[in-house]
């Protein structure tokens, strides 16, 4: 079992961290990691936002055709006043995203909460990650990542897509690439700005753009480990990557140097890009998740447009994304740098 006390963000990544020294997650998938590391992530925001502190238990329990991974998080904060409240989506009692304790429930195969004003919380969560039932699969819905992603349809049930990009002006070539690749396991957007521009930024872009096609998966920090030993003796690279997963209604951003994104349309989210460079300066990977709601809309740019996201106005957020993408790529665009953006309408 692997116990450590959640202050801060610190604290959730050493505890994240010593699952990963002590193999507690080695027999998951790498679905099942990122929902295990989801739920984990998501009690301990809680635990910060609502009590200051607390402490996560997480245990691996082993029986003869299966694997389970047990979670408890506690606190004396100042309890919930309803829980049943608490538990609808989107419920908050301040400004956050009210996503913890019902996204945390639909990943368990079993969850309890005990929480009463001025008693603390308790949540106790297990999910199965080897020898999963197969009525639990069908259910919801999981599927492993696809070893060769496919480009994503611009348009589909859930989903609308746009990409645009546009060189400095003057230049041919660009160092700003757009993609969507749909996995079988969800969605990747990827906002990538080679260094400099032109050519030299446009290889880099394009070296990247490779490594995404073949090696690009839902896990993230993995995902951008191995963009950077691709990007290795190149200019490097900022990047952005936004997956999605639709069964879960659930979208997890991690970017590295200068790049943005901002959901436009629905409750406020703009999670942050780290400081590095990809290639030559990899910083560690945070990444930040969000629950996605009909008619949400997302964007994605590169430090080439100014403006963002205050540029971003109510009427913007009825036109159709592959416009959207045009305009602000076609009126934000620095005169001086290669620009590009990726706009996602969530429809489902």
């Amino acid at each position: 079992m692997v116990s450590f006390t959640v202050r801060d963000q610190a604290d959730l990544l050493v505890g994240l961290r010593r699952l990963q020294e002590q193999g507690v997650l080695s027999e998951a998938n790498e679905v099942e990691r990122s929902l295990v590391v989801t739920m984990i992530s998501e009690l301990a925001t809680n635990i910060m936002k609502y009590a200051g502190h607390g402490t996560l238990r997480v245990a691996r329990v082993k029986q003869a055709e299966s694997v389970d991974i047990e979670i408890w998080a506690q606190d004396q904060g100042p309890g919930i006043e309803s829980v049943d409240r608490a538990m609808r989506d989107h419920f908050t009692t301040g400004n956050t995203l009210g996503l913890g304790l019902p996204g945390v429930r639909r990943m368990a195969d079993h969850f309890e909460i005990q929480s009463a004003p001025g008693e603390g919380t308790q949540v106790h969560a297990r999910r199965r990650v080897a020898g999963r039932r197969a009525d639990r699969a069908v259910r919801t819905g999981l599927a492993p990542a696809s070893p060769a992603p496919l480009p994503a349809a611009r348009s589909a049930a859930q989903w609308e897509i746009g990409l645009s990009t546009r060189p400095m002006p003057g230049e041919r070539a660009c160092g700003d690439l757009a993609m969507a690749l749909e996995l079988e396991n969800g969605l990747l957007l990827a906002m990538i700005d080679g260094t400099g521009h032109g050519a030299r930024g446009q290889a880099a872009a394009e070296r990247m753009q490779g490594c995404l096609e073949t090696t690009a998966r839902s896990e993230l920090r993995d995902t951008l480990e191995a963009a950077h030993q691709a990007l290795q003796g190149t200019a490097g690279a900022a990047a952005g990557l936004l997956f999605v997963a639709p069964h879960l209604r659930h979208a997890r951003y991690a970017g590295v140097g200068n790049t943005g994104i901002c959901r436009r349309n629905g409750r406020p989210w703009r999670p942050v890009s780290r400081d590095g460079v990809l290639g030559q300066r990899l910083p560690r990977v945070l990444e930040q998740g969000t629950e996605m709601e009909r008619d949400d809309l997302v964007v994605l740019w590169t430090d080439g447009l100014s403006g963002m996201p205050e540029a971003l106005t109510p009427r913007d957020a009825l036109r159709p994304a592959q416009d959207l993408a045009d305009m602000l790529v076609r009126t934000q665009g620095k005169p001086h740098d290669d620009a590009g953006c990726v706009v996602l309408r969530w429809r489902s």
